[in-house]
């Protein structure tokens, strides 16, 4: 039997961060019987679709997971064990703002079957939260993470660093203050400005800048070396856990495992005779709802992966994981050895320390993280498929 991890989209945000591009929305949630029966749906098109399969880790994120009703929490986890087998111990992620309102669910969720807690902290002050446009405050925040630990063994939260005007010295008295709180996991992003947000306009018109590339890279050192100070080693260019609480649904994701999608413009990479196909839904909620309640899924494309999809996909993900790609995926999915596909094309890469190859592994050096996309780039160009 074949292994997948779940993805359940919640699109529902009270208000839209300046920063994200994610599939959000702000609207009003209303009649949960609809939203059950339409993830229901969804969940019994992909059981008859791929047949049996185990799924091996859920995450629920969005918009603001932490806003659905227990009721529908409860709903999706039952039907997922109804139509697919379930690992036993299976880490069940949940993403969660800080807002005292949300906050106090934190009990209710974890005995609704949630297991592991991610908090969206991204700022430990106030000034960069309102930037930032957060709902919380720094004392929330930290009520918040206070709050997790009292209810999750396994939890984590985001900061978001290289912010405008954030020195060396900010960023390394906040990120302290973070690792005080013993947190077993953290990711830790730097701000990128993405296109269709309301930062990359403001961006855009000169309102603010971030620090320049050079500073930025000293920032991401420093991120590593503070996090290594309490036990948090860095298993993926921006995440960092202790010794066995690494997010295994992200694990799967980087190490080009299958994945079902479901929810409001959810992505989903399913292998059908060692091909991997791709599956769309309805970004916008309502179309979403409507096609899965009357037609019983709401797929809005469906794509079968060439070779040379598959390779960029598999190096974009895997080289940004310590542990690297294993090249025997290169084989599954490619249907030719890493060594055919390469022969001595990548001994510049080697020569100039940004990846190296074992015997069972492609690494990316951390020289080579930082420039994962170049390497990327020069693989695909220079694959024999």
């Amino acid at each position: 039997m074949n292994n997948s991890s779940l993805y359940i989209h919640f699109p529902i945000c009270k208000a839209k961060c300046p920063y994200c591009d994610f599939n959000s929305h702000v609207m009003n949630f209303s009649n949960i019987s609809q939203w059950q029966k339409a993830y229901e749906n969804e969940l019994k098109f992909y059981a008859n679709l791929i047949g049996p399969r185990k799924i091996t880790s859920i995450f629920f994120g969005g918009g603001t997971p932490s806003l659905m009703p227990i009721a529908l929490v409860e709903s999706i986890l039952n039907n997922i064990s109804k139509y697919f087998e379930v690992k036993e111990n299976i880490e069940i992620s949940l993403e969660a703002n800080p807002t005292s309102s949300e906050a106090q669910k934190f009990k209710a969720l974890k005995e609704a079957g949630i297991n592991r807690l991610s908090l969206g902290i991204q700022a430990l002050n106030n000034n960069d939260l309102k930037f930032l446009g957060r709902e919380h405050c720094k004392e929330e925040a930290i009520k918040a993470i206070l709050l997790a630990k009292d209810n999750f063994t396994n939890f984590s939260f985001d900061l978001i660093y290289a912010r405008p005007g954030q020195t060396m010295d900010a960023w390394a008295k906040e990120l302290d203050f973070a690792l005080a709180l013993s947190p077993k996991h953290l990711s830790l992003y730097q701000l990128t400005i993405e296109k269709g947000t309301k930062f990359y306009k403001q961006h855009s018109l000169g309102e603010f800048t971030l620090p320049a590339e050079a500073e930025q890279i000293k920032l991401y050192d420093l991120t590593e070396e503070k996090c290594a100070k309490y036990s948090l080693k860095k298993y993926e260019i921006s995440n960092y856990a202790k010794d066995k609480f690494e997010s295994q649904h992200n694990l799967n994701y980087w190490q080009y495992g299958d994945y079902i999608g479901i929810g409001a413009g959810a992505h989903s990479r399913i292998t059908i005779d060692r091909i991997k196909h791709s599956f769309l839904t309805y970004h916008q909620p309502e179309k979403w709802l409507k096609h899965s309640l009357e037609l019983n899924n709401s797929i809005q494309k469906q794509t079968k992966l060439s070779k040379e999809a598959m390779l960029e996909e598999l190096l974009i993900f895997g080289l940004r994981i310590k542990n690297g790609i294993n090249l025997k995926l290169f084989d599954d999915y490619l249907g030719k050895s890493f060594n055919a596909i390469y022969s001595d094309k990548l001994n510049t890469l080697c020569q100039e320390n940004l990846i190296k190859i074992t015997k069972q592994k492609l690494i990316a050096t951390s020289k080579g993280q930082n420039l994962a996309h170049n390497i990327t780039n020069f693989m695909v160009k220079n694959a024999s498929l």
